[in-house]
């Protein structure tokens, strides 16, 4: 497990913990991941205060987007491409009523 995916973790589990001790359990969770790991730790979770998988999508974790040149002339690029990472699991839960 990478650092990143240790503390993607720990931020769910404390999620998790603090809606728990709170007693507020929305009927509706939106959730971004990073990993597909991360995604069934946090799910086993939840499925335990009573929710289900609603609606899960699968995106591409990387996207780009191409700027245009400065204006003015000049040398140089003519154009840049810049490529981020970005959670590629979104995914809604929803709480049962009946649960717990």
């Amino acid at each position: 497990m990478s650092i990143g995916s240790w503390f993607e973790d720990f931020v769910n589990q404390m999620g998790e913990q603090r809606m728990r001790r709170r007693k507020q359990l929305p009927e509706l969770i939106e959730k971004p991941y990073w990993t597909k790991d991360a995604f069934a730790r946090d799910s086993a979770r939840l499925e335990v205060l009573g929710y289900a998988v609603e609606s899960e999508a699968d995106n591409d974790s990387y996207v780009s987007s191409t700027y245009p040149a400065n204006t003015g002339g000049g040398f140089g690029q003519l154009s840049r491409t810049v490529t981020r990472r970005v959670p590629s699991i979104h995914v809604t839960y929803r709480r049962d009523p009946q649960s717990h």
